[in-house]
């Protein structure tokens, strides 16, 4: 009892291995997974065997006939000696095999595997690619992520709906005209390497289960849909013989930048300019890749430290996700978070302030609301609006003299609106950019219209229109 895996190499008795031939001669039961690959053709008379062949029609999916080959394979092996030979090398691309390895243990089955040449060498062989000392092996029905950087080979390219599939994937790692290389029939009689551009990759060519394809590498710096890809284009600009703007610049000299790249996300976002939003954020990007490299410059971090640290707040900060922890709501979502920071910062050890965490540079009107959410929730503010009214009216009434403005008065006056809006659950700092984007709108239709008469009021009354989206509540964990 027991099953022996052999591997029939990629197409050629020839490149069988003496321990293959002698496996397949000394099978008593012998399964091929598939009679379509051209080392059957050639195995001796003499030996029988019998393919799987019929199940591919009845199975609804590869993965339900996958799991049926290994099951019958599990059964027999149970009570016989048999034989199960795949093309390739039965560890490369043989998802059968996987699942029978997998399985076998708990079915109390040996199992012993005849390796053989796989489709890899024989790819590499007929593209006579350069010296390989990285490579990515993928299937075109289950594409990972990718690495452009890195030479790749697709294999199950076996019919044009999966080349144009497997087109479109690679599109967004790729330039269309990048250069691949179809490979059919690797290390038969039969052998053919068309080169061919990635856009046309699914037209007019015909493909079946021994073709596959190579991509070659990209260079860094034109592997535009990679963070490596942004890394390296953002080292050489501030690289010998790179820009000399880039390489003046410093921390502090772009920290502006960030506020205003922000600041336009922000824009596009309220505007629904979704492709202005995809620009304006690789904008942010970007000077997150700027400020990395001048740190890497110094050895302090680099971008990868960058992602490892977010990646590893995220999973830190949300036990719930990623660990046992259970929680009620999103309330008990943000005290979690807030004491996660406060361990995070060793402050676990002393009683915690209402100031943890407060940001102190964003925008004012911002950090006023921020700071009321704190004061409400430790109870050293009202929440009432009623004593945020009267402050209100106490300043306006100030306000309203005719004497000239005050710091104290107008200070008095934001700070009620602050904790108004907090009370009835408003962002502040959205409302007033929402009210200007109103007035800036009417004043774009006075100076498409000039000829009519303006005092000012038609613009102010934009104040009360309800032309955009009112703004969004504030979050309850924005602080």
């Amino acid at each position: 009892m027991g099953i022996t895996v052999v591997g029939l190499g990629p197409g050629s008795y020839r490149a069988l291995t003496l321990e293959a031939v002698e496996a397949l001669h000394a099978a008593s039961e012998l399964y091929l997974r598939t009679a379509q690959h051209p080392t059957v053709a050639e195995l001796p008379s003499v030996l029988r065997w019998q393919s799987f062949d019929a199940l591919y029609e009845q199975a609804p999916t590869f993965d339900a006939l996958y799991d049926q080959i290994a099951e019958i394979l599990l059964a027999r092996g149970a009570v016989a000696a048999v034989t199960y030979a795949v093309p390739g090398h039965p560890l490369i691309g043989e998802a059968s095999v996987q699942r029978l390895l997998l399985r076998a243990p708990a079915a109390g089955v040996p199992v012993r595997v005849v390796g053989g040449m796989s489709f890899i060498e024989a790819v590499l062989a007929a593209t006579r690619a350069p010296g390989v000392e990285h490579l990515q092996v993928v299937d075109a029905l289950a594409l990972p992520a990718l690495t452009p950087t890195l030479p790749l080979i697709v294999y199950q390219v076996y019919k044009p709906s999966v080349a144009s599939d497997l087109k479109v994937a690679l599109l967004r790692y790729y330039p269309p005209e990048h250069p691949v290389l179809l490979v059919r029939a690797a290390a038969t009689a039969d052998e053919q390497v068309e080169p061919v551009e990635l856009a046309a990759l699914d037209r007019g060519r015909t493909y079946d289960h021994l073709t596959a394809l190579y991509v070659p590498p990209l260079a860094p710096e034109a592997s535009f849909g990679t963070l490596e890809g942004l890394a390296a284009i953002v080292a050489r600009l501030r690289g010998p013989n790179g820009c000399p703007w880039d390489l003046q610049q410093t921390h502090e000299s772009i920290k502006k930048y960030v506020l205003e790249e922000a600041y336009e996300v922000a824009e596009a976002i309220d505007e629904r300019d979704w492709p202005a939003l995809c620009d304006e954020l690789g904008d942010l990007l970007l000077q997150v890749a700027l400020h990395a490299q001048m740190a890497d410059e110094r050895g302090v971090f680099d971008l990868r430290d960058v992602l490892h640290s977010v990646c590893r707040k995220l999973v830190r900060r949300h036990p719930h996700v990623f660990g046992a922890v259970e929680v009620a709501d999103a309330a008990e979502v943000e005290r979690n978070w807030e004491a996660i920071k406060r361990r995070e910062r060793g402050e676990a050890e002393r009683p915690p302030s209402v100031l943890d965490g407060l940001p102190r540079h964003g925008p004012a009107l911002t950090v006023a609301q921020a700071l009321v959410k704190r004061l409400l929730a430790a109870g050293l503010l009202a929440a009432d609006r009623a004593a945020a009214g009267a402050q209100l009216r106490a300043a306006a009434t100030a306000l309203a003299e005719g004497v000239p403005t005050t710091d104290a008065a107008l200070a008095r006056a934001l700070w009620a609106l602050a904790w108004l809006a907090r009370l009835d659950g408003h962002d502040a700092e959205e409302t007033l950019r929402h009210a200007t984007r109103r007035v800036i709108r009417a004043v774009e239709r006075w100076e498409r219209a000039p000829q009519a008469a303006n005092d000012g009021s038609g613009l102010l009354a934009a104040l009360d229109t309800a032309e955009e989206e009112a703004p969004r509540p504030a979050e309850p964990g924005g602080d």
